[in-house]
């Protein structure tokens, strides 16, 4: 027989044992034993980004069309592993990378802030410097007269990578793609998609790497600047959530507003605001697909919000300032047992959030020029405490789960920097193989 029919032969042969195999009754069946097994995995270098300056659209007298740029530089403050090289300001959006195992705050974690004082713009920019995301929510779309949305997107990576955006308003979606170069950045005037629509939602999602997306609102009246904020990303839609602090500085002054949007189906919400020795509730109805406001009137204090929705819903809460006059948006905040962030020379208050049913104590240690303050604080379940913090890092760890945020609060603007956790997969795997 020639080779090739006996190669043939051969290929049908095997194909009929393998069939028998597979047929019940028509042979031995080799089913391999489940073994289970640990390996240890090094994580990837952990990186962070911060999100970069001031984004100024139309230049400074604001008729200069399709000028997008940077202005000025935001400052830098990291805190972390000791060899790490980080630039005390930057301009672009900057990434800060270290390697290590039992990654967290602990190995590495930065915010950033900006004093802003232009024509059109005045304020405290401020925010935290976080890990790239392939997904997430923005609410916080604010358009027409005196309101500006800006886009910020950088791509850390050293491959391309495609953006989704949909824009979500009165029911309606638009879809736009964005392509990133490896180690751009895109600075995006939402007016130019949405036009003056007033208020929308964005969902977002990378096709590639993750990315380092904010959000910068501009907030003015006729040639008056009313504030500046830098805003991050919700995660994801959720039926519980928490977002703090909410500072009530005035009575009768602009009331806080929350918008909500439910991406699946209509939501019955209820808002719990709750302060020391005051609790208020509302509730509202979002329909699905469609962003509702809810604006609260609370008394002077400082205020957690518990969000309970009977379906998930996206979440974020526009809070002014009075004096000085600025504004800043809100996200929902992430529970901590351990968290390291660094402090910058603002004025700043902690707030500390226990979100549990049963009283927890959170150690609370502010590191200044080597030396260390210790306190610990007692947290009933729902309670928020305002804590003044002035040092250089500062170090809260407990047994149970906890919330916090900072409030900066000085003579040129207002912000609330909102942490999340840092760090890659890795450590010890176990792997199931069947």
């Amino acid at each position: 027989m020639k080779p090739f029919l006996r190669a043939l032969v051969g290929f049908f042969s095997a194909g009929l044992v393998v069939s028998a195999m597979m047929i019940p009754g028509m042979g031995p069946q080799s089913i391999p034993a489940e073994n289970r097994f640990a390996v240890d995995v090094d994580p990837l270098p952990l990186k962070i980004v911060c999100p970069g300056a001031l984004v100024e659209v139309a230049g400074e007298s604001g008729v200069e069309v399709g000028k997008v740029e940077r202005y000025g530089t935001a400052r830098i403050w990291p805190q972390g592993d000791s060899d790490i090289e980080v630039e005390q300001r930057s301009a672009e959006a900057y990434p800060i990378l270290v390697s290590g195992n039992n990654q967290s705050t602990q190995l590495l974690s930065a915010i950033q802030t900006q004093a802003v004082d232009r024509s059109r713009a005045a304020g405290l920019l401020a925010g935290y410097c976080e890990q790239p995301l392939s997904s997430g929510w923005f609410v916080s779309g604010d358009g027409g007269v005196g309101r500006e949305s800006t886009l910020m997107v950088a791509n850390p990576n050293p491959v391309d990578t495609q953006l989704l955006l949909e824009f979500h308003f009165g029911g309606k979606v638009i879809t736009e793609r964005l392509v990133l170069a490896a180690g751009a950045e895109r600075l995006v005037s939402l007016a130019t998609l949405v036009g003056a629509e007033p208020a929308y939602a964005i969902y977002f999602e990378s096709s590639g790497s993750p990315l380092a997306i904010a959000l910068q609102h501009r907030y003015s009246d006729g040639l008056t600047p009313l504030g500046v904020s830098l805003t991050t990303a919700v995660r994801s839609a959720e039926t519980t959530q928490w977002i703090a602090p909410l500072e009530i500085l005035a009575e009768g002054y602009e009331k806080p507003r929350l918008r909500f949007f439910a991406p699946q189906n209509l939501a019955k919400v209820r808002v719990f605001a709750i302060g020391v020795g005051a609790s208020s509730e509302f509730e509202l109805s979002v329909e699905s697909g469609e962003l509702a406001e809810l604006s609260i009137s609370l008394a002077e204090g400082a205020y957690a919000l518990r969000i309970e929705s009977s379906e998930p819903v996206v979440v974020q809460v526009l809070n002014p300032s009075l004096t000085p006059l600025d504004y800043s948006w809100l996200s929902p905040l992430v529970s901590f047992t351990s968290l390291k962030i660094p402090l910058s020379n603002f004025s700043t208050e902690l707030a500390v959030l226990n979100p549990g049913e049963g009283t927890i104590s959170v150690e609370v240690r502010v590191r200044n020029s080597g030396q260390v303050e210790q306190s610990v604080v007692s947290l009933r379940p729902s309670e928020i405490l305002m804590l003044p913090v002035a040092g250089e890092v500062l170090e809260l760890n407990s047994q149970s789960s906890f919330m916090a945020a900072l409030r900066v609060l000085d003579a040129v603007g207002y912000a609330v920097i909102n942490p999340s956790e840092n760090a890659n997969p890795g450590q010890s795997l176990k792997v199931l193989v069947r």
